[in-house]
């Protein structure tokens, strides 16, 4: 378990995933810790989905190695990993608070209604649901959802976040919101940001990894990854790796 804020909550050490002859995946190296946010920068389809799945245990690497808090077991990530999808996955006909203690009770091995009722109404209020706790999942915003989503995690305590490209349908408003409350809970957990937004990737995290065809091309802090790519700036570093943009400055 992490014993250090510099341990690294997530370790991966060439990881490779083949679906048939296709590697969606090819030896990517990986590392997230607690206390920071992790990006991963990529197109659709560069491999940034095959690669939270298995951080989340809900597949398994073809080769490699993956390490969540120290440990290798994929039953061990479900418990340690909270994730939050690009689109909402909540029971439309639940009421918020339904719905969250719908979560707590089935991802807290030791249901404790007192207990539970802690962590939800921490949840809420960190989410900022008072004022939407008794309408259903289907009269709420896009925004709304998404805050849901993130306090389902908030309330299973794990100590890795995932949020996979988690701003998609939101307007500037709620991003705005929603990146608050990241960089809160990034003070105390490893986040793990997945994204194709730029501007995301340079407000919100600490490194960066670049993903290009299943491979990681580029990584580390923003500036260590202008140095590699000798760009200005992150958005031309990744265009340079996408071919859109051929130009060095």
């Amino acid at each position: 378990m992490l014993t250090d804020s510099k341990q690294n909550a997530v370790e991966i050490y060439n990881f490779t995933k083949f679906y048939g002859d296709f590697a969606s995946c090819k030896n990517v190296n990986f590392t997230a810790k607690k206390g920071s946010i992790t990006g991963i920068l990529g197109e659709n389809g560069a491999g940034k989905t095959t690669l939270l799945k298995a951080i989340c245990g809900l597949h398994y690497p073809s080769e490699g190695r993956i390490l969540v808090c120290g440990s290798e077991d994929a039953a061990f990530f479900r418990k340690q990993v909270g994730f939050v999808p690009e689109t909402p996955e909540l029971p439309a006909s639940f009421t918020v608070l339904e719905t969250l203690f719908f979560s707590a009770k089935q991802s807290l091995a030791n249901f404790d209604k007192s207990e539970s009722k802690e962590k939800i109404a921490e949840a809420i209020k960190e989410c900022s649901l008072q004022d939407v706790i008794n309408l259903k999942v289907k009269q709420l915003s896009k925004g709304f959802k998404q805050r849901l989503s993130l306090a389902n995690a908030l309330v299973k305590n794990p100590e890795v976040f995932i949020l996979d490209e988690f701003s998609s349908g939101l307007d500037p408003a709620q991003m705005a919101k929603l990146r608050i409350l990241i960089k809160k809970i990034a003070k105390k957990k490893a986040v793990i940001l997945s994204t194709h937004r730029i501007e995301e990737a340079n407000q919100l995290c600490d490194s960066i990894y670049i993903l290009k065809k299943g491979e990681i091309v580029a990584s580390g802090s923003l500036s260590e990854i202008l140095l590699q790519t000798k760009t200005k700036s992150l958005e031309k570093a990744f265009l340079l790796f996408s071919g859109e943009n051929n130009e060095n400055s």
